[in-house]
């Protein structure tokens, strides 16, 4: 099938005001997807498997939907990528024709990065594997790719990584953060330091010093070894 073929692929969403657009998904901006509302709700019923729920970014400074923990895990790693301007969960239906076989699908996120869009699929490795997953993600991948949009099917990240990066969120509210530890933190961390002699060499108060420390390191503003459970022996091997 011809890119102009999967382009032709029905594209439905909310746009930002709640209104529902319908056009193909060659058409569609996808600054208005993006910045749209989910075209699902996230139910919560008795006896259900699955856990959806609502998590606040700090990229957005609003609630995003997930359906599961793992769309939840997904979405935390979101939030903490620098490269991540926007997102949007269950951001559109879409449907076109795949071979003699018609296809629905609803992406689970949809991200704005700096160098593009980017739509992910959440799902555990062994259900993704499964013969229907994987055909509906193949074909997913194919209408992306004609968009020039990236595509990505996400099942997990190392455990260590989560634990960080969800203790580091602790510092994403910068209003929180005392101004004036965060300058004098800042300028007292240098390479090779540990997180420990930094928030000492600031001579801030201590309370104030780590909340600082946690901003600094989800910022991006400093850098430390995220595959190794964090602590105040861990070193800076980036500042800005």
């Amino acid at each position: 099938m011809t890119a102009r073929h999967l382009l032709d692929a029905e594209c439905r969403f909310l746009d930002a005001a709640g209104v529902a657009v319908s056009s193909t998904f060659g058409k569609v901006d996808g600054a208005d997807v993006v910045r749209g509302g989910p075209v699902r709700d996230f139910p919560t019923y008795k006896g259900q498997r699955n856990y959806p729920g609502w998590l606040w970014l700090a990229t957005t400074q609003s609630l995003v939907g997930y359906e599961s923990l793992l769309e939840r895990d997904r979405l935390w790693l979101a939030d903490f990528d620098p490269e991540v301007r926007w997102v949007a969960s269950q951001p559109f239906w879409l449907s076109g024709r795949d071979g003699s076989m018609l296809r629905r699908h609803v992406p689970d996120f949809l991200l704005e990065t700096t160098s593009g869009y980017r739509v992910v699929d959440v799902k555990p490795a062994a259900l993704a594997a499964s013969a229907e997953a994987a055909e509906v993600f193949r074909w997913t991948g194919r209408v992306c790719e004609a968009k020039g949009w990236a595509y990505e099917v996400w099942s997990g990240a190392h455990l260590v990584l989560l634990r960080n990066v969800r203790f580091l969120a602790a510092g994403r509210r910068l209003d929180l953060v005392d101004k004036d530890a965060l300058v004098k933190v800042a300028e007292a961390g240098t390479v090779g330091m540990t997180l420990a002699d930094a928030e000492a060499e600031a001579g801030a108060d201590p309370a104030a010093a780590r909340a600082a420390t946690l901003a600094l390191l989800w910022s991006g503003r400093w850098v430390t070894d995220m595959s190794c459970p964090l602590s105040a022996a861990s070193i800076l091997q980036w500042v800005a």
